[in-house]
């Protein structure tokens, strides 16, 4: 049986060797070597055949079974790669440490299809790249084009993703904005990665707040007609529902309503105003849903009385104080909770676990939930139900996205939706240019809080990390223009044997590390690793067009460079639209 590592090493001395012979036959041959070789490729990033010749060529003979860690060293003068061998040093064997570890390095010093040295630092083995690998590797970059980086490890696997779901009882506030971003950035990114992913929105319109919207906005009614009101403690304060009920002044018939009948037609008024904003002002964030879908709807489909039949079924409910608990202690949680209170309304376990059990009968075998840090400690409830409701626990994730917090010119701003105060997205979109805002909210882990810097957001200048990232993509483009007024034009078969300066290996190798990246922000979920690698790409780049010159009196070279100049675009268009950022071709 031939391993992987083996078949890398006969694809590149068929290519390499039969070549140079330019024998017809042996070329044929050695193109459908190269056509696997790219397949076998297209499977695996750099670290992981390095992983894989690590595992094959060393640990094994050893008898070790662990997998080794593959790292990016923090100098270039410590290799390409890095891997802390000595951390698998076998005790048990009648071997020296030292002998180990000179073994290592002379063994794998001695594939060198793919590294031009191996050396030893410490514990470390560090691995440097062929130039040919290294470059050669380019050649599948511009080739796959808007596609590399993608792959098929999700497998079609079907995936709902939820996320802002805020209360129809105001416009969406900057929090509710981080989770857009994040919760559309997650889908994109498993979708990029063979999963069958969909964005839902659930809008919240069944709870007491939508009575609480609803008698805010008759107090606010009556304000406008000149009557006294106060609104209730746990109302909705904000000045913005005066402008959805104004427009009600001179109807006779609302005016001639009595309260109660006014409140529920405020109700279902406003909130369905609101739901219309919400879009609105998620579609100009260019955060869009597959669906949006009704609690209400939800709960006619499966009601609270079917949600009690099946716990009561299973004996995972009683009665307690005047109030129906559900045994969430069976299933992991710290205490029971309520399902049914004294007043004989229901809590929001029960209209959570009917919608999750809609999600699984959708056809959908995982489920991923954005929720407010303020939700943390409604995660076990939810899992006990899905697991008493026999979908497994184990099919639902939920990622908590911590607060923002908006800060101009050194003063943080405070917000509070029910007294009105807060900031809406639309109003930071009004000031901010909607690229920064996104590139902004990725700028740190969903789950660490982020302090959003208003005034270098709107700084069109290197110092704003999305406009140094987007000026790198427009460099790009002016670089081709300027070569195709100097009569040259980019060839798919450059000599690339003729890149030699430092700074084109760094910019190969962070390409190269495209494919990596996406799968690491698509399996952790952690999507601020997209424009972290952006910004490093894009540093990388404006320092090597600050010392080289691209197009220069030398043809084959200006080739060689314009190729890697596009596939470090491609990476960046690919990056860029996967966080949902323009790629500008001007700035």
């Amino acid at each position: 049986m031939v391993t992987g590592y083996s078949w890398i090493t006969l694809m590149l001395w068929f290519t390499y060797s039969w070549k140079k012979k330019g024998n017809t036959m042996v070329l044929s041959l050695s193109g459908e070597m190269l056509r696997w070789k790219r397949l076998y490729k297209d499977m695996m990033s750099l670290k992981e055949e390095i992983k894989q010749i690590v595992i094959e060529g060393i640990l094994k003979s050893y008898g070790i079974q662990t997998k080794p860690v593959i790292e990016i060293p923090p100098k270039a003068a410590f290799g390409d790669f890095a891997s802390n061998i000595s951390s698998f040093f076998p005790c048990e064997k009648k071997i020296s440490f030292d002998d180990f570890m000179n073994t290592v390095v002379d063994k794998l010093s001695k594939k060198n299809d793919m590294f031009e040295k191996v050396l030893r630092k410490g514990g470390y083995v560090n691995f440097f790249l062929h130039n040919r690998v290294l470059f050669g590797r380019l050649r599948n970059v511009v080739e796959e084009g808007a596609q590399f980086g993608s792959s098929n490890a999700g497998n079609g696997k079907r995936i709902l993703v939820e996320f802002v779901s805020a209360n129809p009882t105001g416009p969406l506030n900057v929090v509710s904005a981080r989770a857009g971003v994040v919760g559309d950035v997650l889908v994109k990114l498993l979708n990029f990665t063979g999963y069958r992913a969909d964005a839902e929105f659930y809008i919240n319109d069944a709870g007491r707040q939508m009575h609480m919207l609803g008698e805010s906005a008759e107090i606010r009614f009556k304000e406008l007609l000149g009557e006294s009101g106060e609104i209730p403690e746990d109302g909705y304060k904000g000045e913005y529902i005066k402008d959805y009920v104004k427009q009600f002044l001179n109807d006779k018939k609302v005016v001639s309503m009595s309260e109660v009948e006014r409140i529920q037609f405020f109700k279902e008024t406003v909130k369905d105003e609101m739901v219309k904003s919400q879009k609105h002002s998620l579609e100009r964030f260019d955060v869009r849903f597959k669906k949006w879908i009704s609690e209400v709807e939800i709960l006619k489909q499966f009601s609270v009385q079917q949600v009690l039949k099946i716990l009561e079924d299973r004996g995972d409910v009683y009665k307690k104080d005047g109030a129906i608990w559900f045994s969430t202690t069976k299933y992991g949680d710290d205490k029971d909770r309520v399902l049914i209170k004294q007043n004989g309304t229901h809590t929001y376990i029960v209209s959570d676990a009917s919608y999750h059990k809609n999600k699984f009968e959708r056809g959908y075998e995982y489920l991923i939930n954005l929720w407010g840090p303020d939700h943390h400690g409604d995660i076990m409830r939810l899992k006990a139900a899905i697991e008493a409701f026999g979908f497994g626990s184990r099919n639902l994730e939920i990622i908590i996205v911590q607060q923002v917090t908006l800060v101009s010119k050194g003063k943080k701003e405070k917000m509070s939706k029910r007294s009105g105060k807060f900031i809406t997205l639309d109003s930071l979109l009004d000031s901010v240019d909607s690229d920064a805002v996104r590139f902004f909210f990725l700028m740190r882990r969903s789950q660490a809080h982020l302090d959003f810097d208003v005034e270098l957001a709107k700084t069109l200048s290197l110092e704003n990390p999305v406009y140094y990232t987007k000026y790198c993509h427009a460099r790009t483009v002016n670089i081709f223009n300027f070569a195709r007024e100097a009569g040259l034009s980019m060839t798919d078969d450059p000599d690339l044997s003729l890149l030699k300066e430092p700074g084109e290996r760094e910019i190969a190798r962070l390409v190269l590390l495209f494919p990596e990246v996406v799968q690491g922000a698509t399996e952790k979920r952690d999507v601020h690793r997209v424009p972290y690698y952006l910004l490093d790409l894009a540093k990388a780049f404006h320092s090597y067009y600050q010392k080289v010159r691209v197009v220069t009196d030398d043809g084959p070279l200006s080739e060689a460079r314009l190729f890697l100049v596009k596939a470090m675009q491609q990476v960046m268009k690919n990056g860029l639209d996967l966080i949902g950022v323009a790629a500008p071709e001007k700035m």
